[in-house]
């Protein structure tokens, strides 16, 4: 017992030893342990500036391990707790097997970890930034707009930096949030379906169709931006509508014309009776367009020559000045009704005699098997130019909405200072909580202590 006091002893002074003329029994709490801390000052100095050293060292060392960055939402429907098209917005799909895959497959690291061991080292927590659904209501709920996001270094990464990998999260998730939810047209993922119950020049027909479809978006983006060019592919959307077009003015219509030609059919009767039946129906469409033209085309002859002057009426510019504008009249709208009526029996018209030239060409059809071999392979030659094409334009679409909508998604990192502020913060934090902890340590063992030598006096 007195072996373990004087070992003890060598660690803690008795404030009596340096403070003679204290009386310690007498002194309250606080006194008792400023006394206890003046008599130790040298020895709490020494151990809490060991501390700090060490502390530094270990939470420095642990910074380098981890890189944190910030994921802030810049898009409107954010604060509605929404993405882009308006489906609800989860954070926590960073974290999922598909971005993870993304994300491992731009580090080239398959064969070291998986999905779900890259996703256990990485940490969403939600900043104080977006909005209150009603500020008015208690139970509302709150949505956030802004991100932190933590990444911890896998040992099982060797040859991969832990800003590097962070990065390559970053990119996965981006890239997943513009494929998924930003801008993706079904127009350009070109699917030809199931053709094997369609007759040759239906097909041809369905061609042109898909590729018009894709024209028509196509010369929409060039409106927008007519010098754009992808990174991806090298391409620009003017020189994808030349694709487009050069399959429709050379493979579909070589397709169509030699389908024509040789009266190809899967099924002749069937065929022949159902362009009989879309002909009697056309007819129909065909003489209703005409009596609507001939019956305003009539009453614009026998309208009033006295009401068919120019009507006039003042009116503004854009610059402030007035002028006379002319009106439209009865007769003018008659005229347009009859000018539309005309155009549409005329349209009509043209398709009655495409199908009767097809009824005719199917009907007298001699074609060979070598005819419909070659069919198949002209069907498989324009499939697969088209399936080229859309990939390509799918693709600089996607990358053109990325380089319009970058900001959709910002991860903006922490500088060094905010990293040396951090660190600042944390020292200083577990150093003064350590040494509280030292002062009630020493205080507790010069009680220790007094107790022990009382006994032994008595």
């Amino acid at each position: 017992m007195k072996k373990e006091g004087r070992n003890l002893r060598r660690f803690v002074k008795k404030s009596e030893d340096k403070f003679t003329k204290v009386d310690f029994d007498d002194s309250n709490f606080l006194k008792k342990l400023l006394f206890v801390i003046l008599s130790n000052i040298k020895a709490i100095l020494a151990l809490v500036c060991v501390f700090v050293v060490v502390c530094f060292a270990v939470v420095y060392a642990g910074t380098l391990d981890k890189k944190t960055v910030l994921l802030s939402l810049n898009y409107e429907e954010a604060s509605d707790g929404q993405n882009p098209n308006y489906t609800r917005y989860n954070v926590y799909e960073l974290e999922s097997d598909e971005v993870m895959e993304r994300a491992i497959a731009y580090a080239g690291l398959q064969d070291v970890l998986t999905p779900s061991e890259l996703a256990d080292h990485i940490d969403i927590a939600e900043n104080n930034s977006g909005k209150t659904i009603d500020p008015t209501d208690e139970n509302t709920y709150y949505i956030s707009t802004s991100y932190t996001i933590t990444y911890t270094k896998n040992r099982q990464i060797k040859n991969v930096s832990t800003e590097d990998m962070t990065n390559l999260i970053c990119k996965a998730y981006n890239d997943m949030f513009h494929d998924e939810y930003v801008g993706t047209k079904t127009v350009l993922q070109y699917d030809l379906g199931d053709i094997d119950d369609m007759e040759y020049i239906e097909i041809a027909t369905l061609f042109t169709t898909k590729s018009d479809q894709m024209l028509r978006y196509i010369e929409q983006r060039i409106e927008k931006n007519s010098t754009y060019r992808s990174d991806a592919t090298g391409q620009s959307f003017q020189t994808i509508r030349r694709m487009i077009q050069n399959v429709q003015n050379y493979s579909i219509k070589k397709y169509y014309s030699f389908a024509l030609e040789t009266g190809l059919s899967r099924n002749k009767d069937h065929y022949v009776r159902t362009l009989n039946y879309k002909n009697e129906v056309l007819d129909m469409k065909y003489r209703k367009f005409l009596i609507d033209y001939n019956v305003r085309k009539e009453s614009v002859q026998n309208y009033d020559s006295a009401m068919i002057g120019t009507v006039m009426i003042p009116a503004i510019n854009e610059r402030n000045e007035y002028y006379m504008s002319r009106t439209n009249i009865g007769t003018d709208y008659l005229t347009k009704e009859a000018d539309y009526s005309l155009s549409q029996a005329s349209s009509v018209n043209r398709d009655i005699i495409e199908n009767n030239d097809i009824i005719n060409k199917v009907s007298n059809s001699t074609a060979t098997e070598d005819d419909y071999q070659k069919a198949e392979e002209l069907i498989a030659a324009v499939d697969a130019e088209l399936k080229n094409v859309a990939s390509i334009a799918d693709t600089t679409d996607k990358d053109y909405i990325k380089h319009t909508t970058k900001d959709y998604l910002t991860f903006t990192g922490y500088d060094s200072s905010d990293n040396e502020i951090l660190i600042l913060e944390t020292v200083l934090g577990s150093t003064v909580i350590f040494f509280v902890l030292l002062c009630a340590v020493y205080y507790f063992a010069d009680g220790y202590i007094r107790k022990k030598e009382g006994a032994v006096h008595e």
